[in-house]
């Protein structure tokens, strides 16, 4: 009788161990498709945001195309012109000199 009890107890276990499996693979699916959903959703973004991207290429190209029309005073050639091509030397700093005479200190 101990014997089939044991057997009992054993088979008890192991269709608890299946359960939890089974509860545990279902929880796995569902992360799974949760995940497949964002990584979708992940995508749509990802084209959104090239489209928007060529949009604001070509928008660029055209602002470009229609600014070339203007030119600045004395200006030879239609590229745009810069502040300073290069940077300017830098200037020296005046001489320091020596103070004629010294203050009294306060006491």
């Amino acid at each position: 009788m101990q014997a089939i009890g044991r057997v009992t107890a054993l088979v008890s276990d192991i269709s608890a161990a299946a359960a939890e499996q089974s509860t545990g693979m279902g929880q796995i699916g569902e992360a799974v498709q949760h995940l497949d959903q964002t990584t979708q959703q992940n995508a749509a973004l990802v084209e959104e945001l090239t489209a928007a991207a060529r949009s604001l290429q070509d928008q660029t190209a055209a602002q470009v195309q229609a600014l070339t029309v203007f030119r600045l005073a004395g200006a030879t050639h239609p590229e745009p012109q810069r502040a300073s091509p290069e940077p300017a030397a830098p200037h020296p700093l005046p001489a320091l000199r020596a103070p004629s005479h010294r203050p009294a200190l306060a006491a």
